[in-house]
């Protein structure tokens, strides 16, 4: 994948600096991670999601279903998984008392080594909000000491969903975060190198659909090309 790196409070230096292991093999994850496919079918009108995964979107003013092949949820583990093979810790506490103890509370990080905390944010917007609250608290109470959030650009973030986190929105925010968030966090967006085998699996999931009866936008409608 391709990736993209903004910071606040220099958070990129501190990472290349003080954390440079941890930095370089939270890149090699994300750079090698495949982006996993929902399944083709099998068809459904109801039930939610619909199969194939689609919402009802206007574009270029066609109300029409925009499909969504990109699974997030499976993004999100294969994530897990290789950071629990290179050591990493999974839903850190972000609260410690003074002796450096975790204070159990619902406030858990996704992942953490040697104080540096990520989130992996392919939710909604809320949910990137409350990683900035999460990243204030830990950053105060000295549980981290930089952060990453990891959120999809804008271009993947339509393949999986509405109302999604995007990179781009996110690096909108960062003159106003100086305003609530101390710690140093690295806002990190995931690209696609090659579309190429997103876009086999959205045609023919199209196929499906319209063999169907419903109407759907085509790849490059959604992408905007």
């Amino acid at each position: 994948m391709r990736i993209h790196v903004e910071s606040h409070q220099y958070a990129e230096t501190v990472l290349e600096g003080q954390f440079r292991e941890e930095w370089e093999q939270l890149l090699d994850v994300l750079g090698t991670l495949d982006v996993p496919l929902r399944p083709l079918g099998p068809f459904t009108r109801s039930g939610r999601p619909r199969s194939p995964k689609r919402q009802n979107r206007m574009i270029g003013g066609r109300r029409a279903s925009a499909l969504m092949p990109v699974d997030q949820a499976a993004m999100n583990e294969r994530i897990r998984e290789a950071l629990a093979r290179l050591g990493w810790s999974p839903e850190p506490y972000i609260l410690i008392d003074r002796e450096e103890r975790p204070i159990d509370t619902r406030l858990r990080g996704d992942f953490e080594k040697s104080g540096v905390f990520v989130e992996v944010e392919f939710g909604n917007v809320a949910s990137f909000y409350r990683d900035l609250f999460k990243f204030h608290i830990a950053g105060t109470t000295g549980a981290a000491r930089v952060g990453v959030i990891v959120v999809a650009t804008d271009a993947l973030a339509r393949l999986f969903d509405q109302g999604q986190a995007r990179f781009e929105q996110a690096v909108s925010l960062l003159p106003y975060m100086r305003a609530g968030v101390q710690l140093p966090t690295a806002i990190v967006g995931l690209d696609v190198n090659d579309w190429s085998r997103i876009r086999v699996r959205y045609d023919a999931m199209q196929a499906l659909v319209e063999s169907n009866g419903e109407g759907c936008h085509s790849f490059d409608a959604v992408m905007g090309l």
